[in-house]
């Protein structure tokens, strides 16, 4: 079974259920769902996929909307909220689907979803579960769960081709066969970016359908993450591509003038690779240092333009900068609002 839940906080909770014919099937929700999100997330469901291939706890992003599902051997939960907390409804996904197996019934599921949604808790949990507290969720955690330093050392040198990708605010496409692992790295690489703290650029599970891509389309900046490996040849998708089995990453030939590296670039990069060899700085002191020597380099765009004011091409010529320097101090002052259209 898998159940379904959707939050602005929380939005909504559902029910789908594998029968013993192997059919998928929506069995319940509350409140009641629109057509188009009941497809949504059927098709996201895990259910039909082998015994053993299932993943426990998976996670999407759709419009404004994020979805949660968690699977059990006889049930699973999805939700729909707006907000990026996998841990927090993780922790209610289990508590949902549990309180179902032990009753039978969706009344169970109702009486702590109205409990969650109105008093930001759960305090009679299914013997397995901890009591649901929202207070206790810092959304901080679950932007760190995963680790920068294993990121840099799966992609190296490349990984400043992502940063670089990040801090301009392009399309990055992430693409590996197993959900998991795209989940995983989605979550990880605005850590890159950390002075923004934005995770809602992160699209981590998409599907090549009309939907899905007609939402993408109206953000012109993202990470999507995809497990169809036809995604690589729809470079109309990314600026970049992540290929995660083969840690490769890739410049879209139509991106390439944005990818110019410079000697900022390299300074970052040498930067950031010595904070990941050095054993004694922990997860989050390396995104710190990164983070540092970002907005060191935002500080210096910004002083760029006389008195505070907007920075001009002609004012960059005027410096005498290299072309792909000036290309690069360009693009990052239009991505952080700096420049005069």
């Amino acid at each position: 079974r898998s159940y379904t839940m959707a939050s602005t906080g929380l939005l909504a909770v559902s029910l789908i259920e594998k029968d013993t014919n192997n059919d998928i099937l929506w069995v319940w929700s509350y409140p009641t769902m629109d057509d188009a999100t009941r497809e949504l997330l059927l098709r996201k469901c895990t259910l039909s996929q082998e015994e053993g291939k299932q993943l426990e706890f998976s996670f999407g992003h759709i419009g404004q909307k994020w979805y949660y599902q968690q699977n059990f051997q006889t049930g699973g939960t999805d939700k729909l909220p707006k907000d990026f907390s996998p841990e927090q409804y993780f922790h209610l996904a289990k508590i949902f689907g549990l309180s179902y197996l032990k009753s039978g019934s969706p009344v169970s599921i109702v009486a702590h979803y109205l409990s969650a949604y109105t008093k930001g808790n759960v305090s009679n949990p299914p013997e397995a579960c901890e009591p649901f507290v929202a207070q206790n969720y810092d959304v901080r955690k679950a932007y760190t769960t995963y680790s920068l330093r294993d990121v840099v050392r799966q992609f190296g040198v490349e990984t400043v081709l992502v940063y670089n990708a990040l801090l301009l605010k392009k399309r990055v496409a992430v693409y590996a066969p197993a959900l998991e692992s795209v989940l995983q790295l989605c979550q990880t690489l605005p850590l890159l970016v950390w002075h923004r703290q934005n995770w809602n650029i992160v699209y981590p599970n998409v599907d090549l359908n009309d939907l899905e891509l007609d939402d993408l389309a109206t953000h012109s900046t993202y990470i999507a993450g995809f497990t169809d490996t036809a995604v690589e040849g729809r470079s109309d998708l990314y600026d970049l591509f992540i290929n995660v089995a083969a840690a490769s990453v890739t410049v879209a030939q139509h991106a390439k003038d944005s990818f110019g590296m410079t000697k900022l670039h390299k300074d970052i990069i040498f930067h950031l690779m010595q904070c990941v060899q050095n054993e004694s700085l922990s997860d989050n002191a390396i995104v710190k240092e990164l983070s540092s020597k970002t907005k060191e380099l935002l500080v210096n765009v910004s002083s760029l333009a006389p008195n505070g004011g907007k920075i001009t091409l002609d004012l960059l010529r005027a410096r005498k900068l290299s072309p792909a320097t000036e290309t690069f101090l360009f693009s990052l002052a239009a991505a952080e609002g700096l420049v005069e259209m």
